[in-house]
């Protein structure tokens, strides 16, 4: 079979500043925020009361209203932005019913409206009023399947939990499929809609999010030296994955090539924070051995940077040490300091970027970045998109309980 390369074909995206790779990308590189106040449910006692919301979604136009009523909102957000990326891809719905075709959607959380909603039913009013459908539209799985419904799919549907590595690594084990010569094409990405009272409530509790609530636009703000916590958002992120002569025969366009894929997990606590970024440098120096490259081939970093005081630094850590002087030297920007931190479809919508960034030649900046940070003293494309031309680009990803996920695409050169 020889060895398998495999292109990105197609783009779909549902992102709190963004719902489209054209509005995503054109909102990245103009520096807006999608971070506001919260308005899905009264958050005023809450100690965070912002969040990147998907505003102006209207789930109808991908879904008939009684799979929209029965369903949760990060399936709503997958089905959209799948239909968007096989549209993107020009594939046909139906024509990828066979078996050399997956699905793989990530997500963390799965259908956490549905299983509150469900929850208030039982409590406030009885079991016997509970939903039949609320079982299975809480799984994480459920966006997968829903996906494979709306596109007449018939084939492999994997759902992976990761945590928030999720969505990047779902796009990864499509790619090994790939690579491995199991199946041709595949659809993943990562999917998260939980904006929910449970779980901001929980993650309040944890101490990672900002409470600066003010200025929603201006709290996130990776590597800044006044940055003091990540930003809770939601979204999807989904795109089409084939192997090269598959789309070339049938003439796609081709946004980039996936080079190499790598994940770890480095901790020995599931609560426990890797501050000097150890698992970032092995999954960092696994990628680019995997990729056949030097640091110094690298013409962007597209970080995981939720905007924490610790991973923030760390990852900076990491950077330094996998890529010595030249760290100093190659560009490296956060997406996050616009979307928030969407958590599954975080990895994912890094890919979409980077991919855009290839094909516009333009990188989209950190925003918010006013404050020098001793510690964090690298090049972070601070507050201004920037014109240049990008070859190739490391995307890293992190979550909570250590996972670590690397991924290297390059532009198509043919």
């Amino acid at each position: 079979m020889g060895k398998r390369r495999i292109v990105v074909t197609g783009l779909g995206v549902v992102a709190p500043n963004g719902i489209g790779k054209d509005a995503f990308w054109n909102a990245l590189i103009n520096g807006r925020s999608g971070i506001g106040k919260i308005t899905l449910f009264d958050a005023s006692s809450f100690p965070i009361q912002i969040a990147g919301e998907i505003k102006n979604f209207d789930a109808s136009e991908y879904l008939d209203f009684k799979t929209v009523r029965r369903t949760g909102r990060f399936a709503h957000f997958a089905v959209a932005s799948a239909k968007m990326a096989v549209k993107d891809a020009k594939i046909e719905k139906g024509s990828l019913n066979n078996n050399r075709a997956g699905i793989y959607i990530g997500s963390s959380s799965g259908g956490m409206d549905i299983f509150e909603r469900e929850h208030i039913v039982l409590r406030e009013k009885s079991v016997h009023k509970m939903s039949p459908f609320g079982s299975v539209a809480y799984f994480p799985n459920s966006a997968a399947i829903e996906v494979s419904i709306e596109l007449d799919f018939s084939g492999k549907v994997i759902t992976i939990s990761t945590g928030c590595t999720c969505g990047l690594d779902a796009i990864g084990t499509a790619f090994e499929e790939i690579k491995s010569g199991k199946i041709d094409t595949a659809i993943a990405g990562g999917t998260d809609g939980s904006v929910t009272p449970l779980t901001l409530g929980s993650l309040c509790a944890t101490g990672i999010l900002s409470t600066h609530n003010g200025n929603p636009a201006k709290t996130s703000r990776p590597f800044d030296a006044k940055r003091s916590g990540g930003v809770l958002s939601e979204g999807a992120g989904i795109v089409i994955l084939e192997e090269i002569e598959h789309a070339v025969n049938r003439n796609a366009f081709i946004y980039g090539e996936i080079k190499g894929y790598s994940d770890n997990t480095k901790t020995s606590s599931l609560f426990e924070n890797d501050i000097n970024g150890k698992g970032f440098v092995k999954e960092m120096k696994q990628v680019l051995e995997q990729s056949s490259l030097k640091p110094d081939d690298i013409d962007y970093i597209c970080a995981h940077a939720p905007s924490d005081i610790v991973r923030d630094r760390a990852e900076t850590i990491a950077i330094k040490e996998v890529f010595g002087d030249y760290a100093y030297k190659v560009p490296i920007s956060s997406i996050k300091s616009m979307t928030g931190n969407p958590l599954a479809s975080a990895g994912p919508m890094q890919l979409i970027a980077s991919l855009m960034a290839m094909k516009d030649r333009i990188m989209p900046p950190t925003i918010n970045y006013e404050f020098p940070d001793a510690e964090c003293d690298l090049d972070y494309v601070p507050n201004k998109a920037r014109k240049n031309n990008v070859g190739v680009v490391v995307i890293n990803s992190h979550g909570l309980g250590g996972n670590n996920s690397s991924m290297v695409v390059k532009k198509y050169m043919g």
